[in-house]
């Protein structure tokens, strides 16, 4: 590849088309990413990510504030003293894949729609004071990236305006308020309710009347003396609700994890030099779905030089010493020299038409900040049980879910369709359509072990992620995510 093209992203425009700029709390946004190419490339993939953002300036003194100023991004590592003036702070990412990898020929033009949802929990656009003087500015974008291999990726931004619920400012939690509710749940949907039942929240467990603690991120809340599960959105009892059991000890993990260090050829000993400094035990929630799916697709295949078939191992030998001749007589005729006569074939483009079906198991990690280690971890979900309190070790962390059953079965069904796309992609050469049809099952609210295994290595934080069922690393090792807690 000559260096200019290395240094330089491919020639395409790269534009994102929306619905509508301007969205509530918990509302769907729907759009789409729009590719119109002036070159041949090939795309690795195509996302589409959801970001929000606030910045802060001036000495913040406290992380408090009332529903539309308080701080929504994790600050907890940064202390009044140390932190400086002016801070950038990262409030919620979510990069959802739209296309697996394509070829994209000159002259293409493709549009790939998304369906991603303003997370409830947030808090709207803003800008403007806070109580303790510093200053706020909160900004929502949606970005779409094309990576592309060796050379720089396409990438283009749009912001949009988020705005509180109809009838009230953003609550700092699912469930503080109907309004809020109806916008996680199904924004297009609206209930009459009393002001007794806008304030009122569940206290105590329907089932056998122990109290309910509930905080500012619940989207459910299980008891912990009868496992009744209730989700605060609806106020509903969750469908299903199950769990993986943790089968490995904490030294058993360090050994996975120590195992993990040193794979690979340029990390021999690795182990020896790592000093561990923390192992935790979490329990992270993840929204499952069954899937089936039947795709049908048009495009073709071939379009370059091809030896012939049927021919013996020295015709073969004796082809392929043509198609080297068959290059050489193609660069004189583009220099204006004579060509050279060679016996070789054009393998002609032949058009290509097929339906498949596919079923699937989808697991979604119901949290609004992913963790790269677990992003796609298979989920053994064939060793699950009814979720049971008495059943988690005493020293695990139990995460709770940041993502509704709605908002997870939208990031599934994009996941998927993207899966078909790619399956697609890799039975022709050129895709030119596709239409995939997709049946998905409720959603069953699975929470599965997982080891973190903290460790510093000549100055440097990293973590590996160890599957507390089957003791497999999902991921980690040298280099590995750097921790931020």
């Amino acid at each position: 590849m000559p260096l200019f093209k290395a240094l330089s992203p491919p020639k395409a425009e790269l534009t994102i088309e929306l619905n509508k700029s301007e969205l509530s709390l918990g509302e769907a946004l729907e759009g789409a990413v729009l590719i119109a190419s002036q070159e041949e490339f090939e795309a690795q993939s195509i996302r589409v990510d959801l970001v929000g953002r606030e910045r802060i300036k001036g000495i913040l003194l406290d992380y408090s504030g009332d529903n539309l100023t308080r701080i929504y991004s994790p600050v907890n590592s940064l202390s009044g003293a140390s932190r400086p003036a002016d801070v950038d702070l990262l409030m919620h990412s979510n990069p959802v894949p739209v296309s697996g990898p394509i070829k994209l020929s000159k002259g293409y033009s493709g549009r790939f729609p998304f369906r991603i949802f303003v997370p409830s929990h947030l808090g709207p656009s803003y800008q403007g004071g806070r109580q303790d003087g510093s200053w706020l500015q909160r900004v929502w974008m949606v970005k779409a990236e094309v990576a592309v291999a060796g050379r720089p990726d396409l990438d283009s931004a749009k912001e949009i305006r988020v705005t509180a619920p109809a009838g009230g400012s953003p609550q700092t939690g699912l469930g503080l308020g109907s309004e809020t509710v109806q916008s996680a749940a199904s924004p297009s949907e609206s209930r009459s309710s009393t002001p007794a039942e806008k304030d009122e929240m569940p206290t105590n467990c329907p089932r056998c009347g122990a109290p309910f603690t509930i905080t500012q991120e619940d989207v459910f809340i299980t008891c912990r003396y009868c496992n009744y599960s209730l989700t605060i959105a609806s106020r509903q009892r969750l469908g299903k609700h199950s769990m993986i059991e943790n089968r490995l000890f904490r030294q058993q993990a360090v050994e996975a994890a120590l195992k993990y260090m040193d794979k690979g050829l340029f990390r021999v000993g690795v182990s020896k030099e790592a000093v561990i400094t923390n192992v935790a035990l979490r329990y992270l929630p993840f929204w499952i779905f069954r899937a089936k799916t039947t795709t049908s697709f048009r495009g073709t295949v071939g379009g370059g030089v091809a030896p012939p078939t049927g021919i013996s191992d020295q015709q073969a030998a004796e082809a392929i010493g043509r198609l080297i001749f068959a290059g050489a007589d193609a660069y004189m005729r583009s220099r204006g020299g004579p060509g050279m006569r060679v016996g070789y074939e054009q393998n002609a483009p032949r058009p290509v038409a097929q339906t498949f079906s596919n079923q699937y198991t989808w697991p979604v990690l119901a949290r609004a900040s992913m963790i790269p280690e677990v992003k796609f971890y298979g989920v053994p979900v064939e060793k699950k049980i009814p979720f049971d309190q008495g059943k988690l070790p005493a020293e695990a962390e139990f995460l709770k879910a940041e993502m509704n059953e709605e908002e997870a079965k939208a990031k599934a069904k994009v996941e998927i369709e993207a899966k078909e796309r790619q399956i697609a992609s890799s039975r022709v050469t050129v895709l030119e359509t596709i239409s995939t049809t997709t049946y998905m099952s409720e959603g069953e609210l699975l929470h599965a072990p997982v080891w973190f295994v903290y460790y510093t290595l000549k100055g440097e934080n990293y973590a590996i992620a160890v599957d507390g069922c089957e003791g497999k690393p999902l991921g980690g090792g040298r280099p590995a995510f750097k921790i931020s807690l």
